[in-house]
């Protein structure tokens, strides 16, 4: 099945033009239905014409045999041969496809063009909807975060139009890209027209690309933060569509200014403009035109057939907000049922404030000590979904699983789009067990403070004592995910974790319970974490990235390139400053390798720490 089937997925409502439904079924029922829909609409005019062309000579059967070639044609060009290239943006399709508004009107989903680079435009069927909601308010729906899924597997999710990620790419050099920092918007139709003219902000982008020890038989990768100083413009002016509607659109410009180092010094030149066009009646951004960097080039996407819905009703169980400060506290079953069948999940968001958020802040206190702000959310969950009685095809009742608990607390408290690389889940049970491994991992630390005391190695001594007290400071939490994309949940079972008793239960009285951290994308510059020294006192220093991928990164210009440092200047990575290798004793020489492997355990959403 290409596309899965949502969890508590409302019952289907008539399909029309201005109620447009992600698709959720296989894509033979996509062949079907499209079939169907198709069968009152004329073909091409081109076709038309060479039906008309026909000899007298050519008998009625040759003719019915030309038509059915004709038709299967159209439909090859319009969704695939056999379904192969039907979404197909990476980026298979050998010519740019274009429907006529009768076409566009008879699909039965919500559909867009998209166009990456110099490659083909493409037809993309919507796959998933999920709200994005303000102050935690259910009802205060403002956007919903659309994920585009194509028979290739790549994913492409948006909001108001802009780009979140691109994922699983089949470009030789970038396999993914997140949005780390966005330019101010959130503007609603009505006040589009109030908004300054001219207004500056910052764009930023993480590049998930292959690094310089990347080969075919060891795939190495390396992110690359891409950031540009934003000047806006705005105009307004009607827009024909393909459905053959025509709307009068806000257009909003972007110029793109490079920012060239950490202090956002920016080029004087701008190097690319992206381009938004958002309908002043509904508020939705209908087209755009978005550049994400030379390797890429611009993405380009057109609204086909609109998506007007929102997500469903919660069933059956639902989050709750906490105060911060009370943190999380165990369950208990009251009626004395076994606490086993249940989850609880607790949800820790850690998101940017808000322009409006950082001015009352420095109102109310004049200062501004962070700009990050936490919330904690609890939900109960049953520990498995039953068979639904309306989806007889469905298996029998399943584990409950990452997917499902996500996909429910959108619809009751997301408001920003987490950093994907960032997302990481744990649990009590897990916390128990990284303990007893950071304990061991003290005493080896201290065990080599005293081994090169007893040889006379007083400075690698103190290193070591001072390695030890770096390491006792580390915000560690032991993590079942190194970064976590909901896309890949939806497309991949192995993707999707099963929120097992195994993993979660401490013990048989308490309702066993996982923890998400959902957090926002890490400043642009790595962090260095033991022991004081410079970078460029080290040779070479390990490098654990927030993609949990440790490398050994050499720094010196004699025995490395910039393209191979470029990975201890990673966003979010973590550079371990230690004793050189070749110094540490026998019975020492993987602790460098061991530290940085709890190096992928970092709890980003504990306090942030400097550079």
């Amino acid at each position: 099945m290409l596309f899965k089937i949502k969890l508590n997925k409302p019952s289907k409502k008539p399909s029309n033009k201005h109620n447009k439904k992600p698709l959720s079924f296989s894509g033979f029922f996509i062949a079907c239905v499209t079939l169907v829909s198709l069968q009152g609409v004329s073909l091409l005019s081109g076709a038309q014409t060479a039906h008309a062309a026909q000899t007298s000579e050519t008998t009625s059967a040759s003719q019915q045999q030309q038509q059915n070639q004709e038709q299967e044609s159209l439909l090859d060009s319009l969704f695939g041969k056999n379904l192969r290239e039907s979404l197909d943006i990476a980026f298979g399709a050998k010519e740019d496809i274009t429907l006529t508004p009768a076409q566009a009107q008879a699909l039965p989903y919500a559909a867009n063009y998209m166009k990456l680079g110099d490659s083909p435009r493409s037809l993309v069927v919507l796959g998933e909807a999920d709200n994005l909601v303000q102050g935690h308010n259910p009802d205060a729906v403002y956007a919903q975060r659309l994920q585009w899924f194509t028979t290739s597997n790549e994913i492409i999710e948006t909001v108001q139009g802009r780009v979140q990620s691109l994922e699983n790419l089949k470009h030789a050099k970038v396999k993914s890209i997140w949005l780390a920092q966005a330019p101010s918007s959130g503007m609603r139709a009505s006040q589009a027209k109030q908004a300054s003219k001219q207004t500056s902000n910052q764009l930023s982008y993480d590049l998930r690309q292959t690094s310089a020890f990347h080969t075919e038989h060891k795939p190495h990768f390396v992110t690359v933060r891409q950031s540009y100083r934003v000047v806006k413009s705005q105009r307004e002016q009607s827009l024909a569509m393909p459905n053959g509607t025509t709307l009068n659109v806000l257009v909003t410009e972007e110029q793109l200014y490079p920012i060239a180092d950490q202090n956002d010094n920016s080029s004087t030149q701008a190097i690319a403009t992206n381009e938004f066009y958002r309908d002043l009646a509904s508020g939705r951004v209908v087209q755009s035109k978005q550049w994400l960097g030379p390797e890429l080039g611009y993405f380009e996407m057109t609204e086909v057939q609109p998506f007007n819905g929102v997500g469903g009703p919660t069933q059956n169980w639902g989050y709750s907000a906490l105060l911060a400060q009370s943190g999380f506290q165990d369950l208990k079953t009251q009626d004395g049922s076994d606490p086993t069948q249940y989850r609880q999940l607790r949800i820790k968001v850690t998101q940017q404030k808000t322009a409006q958020q950082i001015t009352t802040q420095q109102q109310v206190t004049q200062q501004t000590d962070t700009n990050k702000t936490t919330q904690l959310f609890n939900g109960l969950f049953f520990g498995t979904i039953p068979n639904q009685p309306n989806q007889p095809g469905q298996a029998n009742p399943r584990s409950l699983r990452l997917n499902d608990v996500v996909t429910e607390f959108h619809r009751l408290g997301l408001e920003q789009v987490p950093y994907a690389p960032l997302t990481r889940l744990h649990s009590p049970k897990l916390d128990q067990w990284f303990a007893g491994r950071k304990a061991g991992m003290l005493m080896r630390l201290r065990m080599l403070e005293q081994t090169y005391k007893a040889d006379g190695e007083t400075k690698l001594a103190a290193q070591a004592a001072e390695l030890t007290q770096a390491f006792t400071s580390w915000p560690l939490r032991a993590t079942y995910l190194q970064g976590w994309s909901l896309g890949h949940a939806r497309l991949n079972l192995a993707e999707n974790k099963a929120l097992n008793l195994a993993d979660a239960a401490v013990n048989n009285s308490i309702i066993p319970s996982y923890e998400i951290s959902f957090n926002a994308a890490p400043n642009a510059s790595s962090i260095h974490v033991g022991l004081a020294t410079d970078l460029n006192q080290h040779e070479q220093v390990y490098v654990t990235d927030a993609a949990g991928q440790v490398s050994l990164v050499p720094l010196q210009s004699y025995n490395s390139t910039a393209e191979q440092r470029l990975l201890a200047a990673q966003p979010g990575a973590l550079v371990l400053h230690s004793i050189a290798d070749k110094d540490l004793p026998k019975g020492f020489r993987d602790v460098n390798y061991q530290l940085a492997m709890f190096l992928q355990h970092w709890d980003w959403s504990a306090a942030e720490v400097a550079p």
